[in-house]
């Protein structure tokens, strides 16, 4: 681990329970910057270790279809901020989103993406920001939703509570995939740039993250994974790694937002003194 780096920015935050800690976030490589910056701003060690891929769906024909032909949806839901991403590059037609279409987002990162690209959202979770928060919200409730055209944009396989649960509820439901999640080549060291062992948190925020990690991983750095503080962002992932074989209870962040995991992070240093 390059100790010199460490030391500077321990010295440049030195109030930081973060100082001197070491953290690997498991993101794909064009969204771990903002959250790095943030942990090295309160001297942490941050590193990437990319172990989600994000590419174009095989065929992406059928979603590029649907996308140009918003005015025939009453409602949209965006799963995640691939999903918006990916969505703006697959439409063609450049026109902006119909005023009639009523766009939900699955939390707040989703939220921003979404308005960055000019599009307001009306629908969001009600307390968890998951699956089950956004189908509490009253914009997704069975009386709403009831012969409703809704349009789920997501990645492609994940859970089907969204699509099961709406079409039970009476929607008129097409789902496309904008997106597929892919496991990289090669091993942890050379993804990572420098040996797992001797960081002391890693950052989840999906279970195929904590799958392919563990894909990846040797015995030894699988055994290393799981007796590490694992810092997650939702109760349900904190389940997940818990039925994966973590021996540390997870660090649960309030919600999916860069600020809530090192806030995380941050009261669970503070709390061990």
């Amino acid at each position: 681990m390059p100790c010199t780096l460490v030391r500077e920015q321990a010295h440049e935050s030195a109030g930081s329970t973060l100082s001197g800690r070491s953290v690997v976030v498991t993101r794909p490589l064009e969204q771990c910057d903002a959250l790095l910056r943030m942990l090295r701003a309160r001297g942490a060690h941050a590193r990437c270790l990319p172990v989600v891929e994000i590419e174009a769906p095989p065929d992406p024909a059928p979603a590029v279809r649907v996308l140009n032909e918003l005015e025939n949806f009453d409602i949209a839901i965006f799963v995640s901020v691939n999903a918006v991403r990916k969505a703006f590059e697959l439409r063609t037609n450049g026109r902006a989103f119909p005023n009639t279409l009523t766009v939900a987002a699955v939390g707040p990162a989703t939220r921003d993406a979404l308005e960055q690209a000019g599009v307001q959202v009306k629908i969001e979770p009600s307390g968890e920001y998951s699956s089950e928060g956004l189908l509490r919200s009253p914009g997704l409730k069975a009386d709403a939703v009831r012969d409703k055209r809704v349009l789920l944009v997501k990645g492609e396989g994940g859970r089907s509570l969204l699509a099961d649960t709406l079409i039970q509820a009476g929607a008129h439901l097409t789902s496309i995939d904008v997106y597929r999640r892919s496991r990289p080549q090669g091993s942890i060291p050379a993804l990572l740039d420098e040996p797992l062992s001797g960081f002391d948190f890693i950052v989840l925020t999906s279970g195929t993250a904590l799958d392919h990690l563990l894909e990846l991983a040797s015995p030894e750095e699988s055994a290393y994974v799981l007796s590490t503080p694992l810092v997650v962002v939702s109760t349900r992932l904190a389940e997940i790694v818990v039925e994966r074989g973590a021996r540390q209870e997870p660090i649960v962040a309030a919600k999916p937002a860069d600020a809530a995991i090192v806030d995380a992070l941050e009261r669970w240093l503070a709390n061990r003194g």
